[in-house]
């Protein structure tokens, strides 16, 4: 822990990859122009287990810059069981971890490592208008910085800029290969409940991708509609308000309203919006009758007073310029701004 504590402790970088080789060597470009004065280097963990990927790795010309190294992580599905191993084989003392098909920004590394000077877990915003045509802007819009990385229940810090300790990290036993999203909101949750510290800067410092066809899309959508699901009800014996039932009807009802038959100019909703959307919420729906998410809450503090007091002081949630202490009750804003379009993709 003490080395991870300096201003420039030792890094890993860890990208879970799978079947992204173009825009993956995007990623390896941005990671080349780093700012960062430390010491560090990258993983890339094939969880599609590519012989051409492994190739690729081998034969990279920024393979001596970046330190690179490959990973086979190809045993189990899933975007946290690839960071796990990439973890696993990760000389650095601090983890950083992005995705291989964002691009991230120069000054990356050293914020994360700056907010690591105070918290366990850190984690910054991400920004969607520079790397995405019109159309995916038009089916994801895209969340502030300042409503990303809330829930209703505890902050969290978005996998594809996250970084942890790696003691902390390997204590904790990694991230959950059993979510298929949200994997990192769970990671997020778990390291407070069990005392470790979390930080987000509210800084856009990664160039997110988002879906630009219509299945991949829909797909992902309902993924992440279902983790979600099966993360509040999980987490309900911990504090987890339940998802209103009535908030669900009333977003049904806006689907249902809002459907393509009628007019874009009326609903102001794209069809590919539209579309994602309605995967989500299926998704959400299925999850939820599985996971007993859905409840009637008590009221808007009751369910959740007894984790959030425990967990609440050890949370900070930084803007771009200056540090202010984050507040439970800031975290009321509707998940499909933030939680749906900001989980890790499937």
């Amino acid at each position: 822990m003490k080395d991870s504590r300096t201003p420039t402790p030792s890094v890993s970088v860890v990208i879970p990859v799978k079947d992204t080789i173009e825009l993956l060597d995007q990623q390896l470009k941005a990671l080349a122009a780093q700012d960062y004065r430390g010491h560090f280097e990258t993983i890339i963990s094939d969880n599609g287990g590519s012989t051409e990927l492994a190739h690729h790795a081998a034969t990279h010309p920024l393979r001596e810059l970046l330190n690179l190294r490959y990973v086979n992580s190809s045993a189990v599905p899933g975007p946290a069981f690839a960071r796990n191993r990439g973890a696993e084989e990760a000389s650095g003392f601090f983890l950083a971890f992005c995705d291989a098909d964002d691009v991230v920004y120069e000054n990356w590394i050293t914020a994360l490592t700056s907010l690591a000077q105070h918290h366990d877990v850190v984690g910054t915003a991400v920004e969607t208008s520079t790397i995405n045509s019109a159309k995916a802007r038009a089916w994801t819009p895209a969340s502030p910085p300042e409503h990303q990385g809330r829930s209703s229940f505890l902050p969290f810090a978005i996998g594809a800029s996250l970084g942890c300790c790696a003691d902390v990290y390997r204590d904790l036993g990694g991230m959950d290969s059993h979510f298929i999203a949200s994997e990192d909101v769970e990671f997020s949750w778990r390291a407070q409940l069990a005392g470790y510290s979390l930080g987000f800067s509210e800084q856009q410092l990664v160039a997110y991708r988002l879906r630009s066809e219509l299945r991949p899309l829909v797909r992902q959508a309902y993924n992440l509609g279902f983790g979600f699901a099966k993360l509040q009800g999980t987490y309900r014996e911990k504090g987890c308000p339940p998802v209103d039932i009535k908030r669900v009807v009333y977003f049904w009802t806006l689907l249902l309203l809002g459907n393509p038959l009628v007019p874009s100019r009326i609903t102001k909703v794209s069809r590919g919006q539209w579309a994602r959307a309605v995967a989500a919420h299926t998704g959400e729906m299925v999850g939820g009758l599985k996971f007993r998410t859905f409840g009637w809450p008590r009221t808007k503090q009751s369910s959740r007073d007894s984790a959030l007091s425990s967990a609440s002081s050890r949370v900070q949630h930084e803007p771009a310029t200056t540090s202010t202490r984050h507040k439970s009750g800031d975290s009321t804003h509707s998940m499909r701004n933030a939680q749906f379009l900001f989980d890790e993709r499937s």
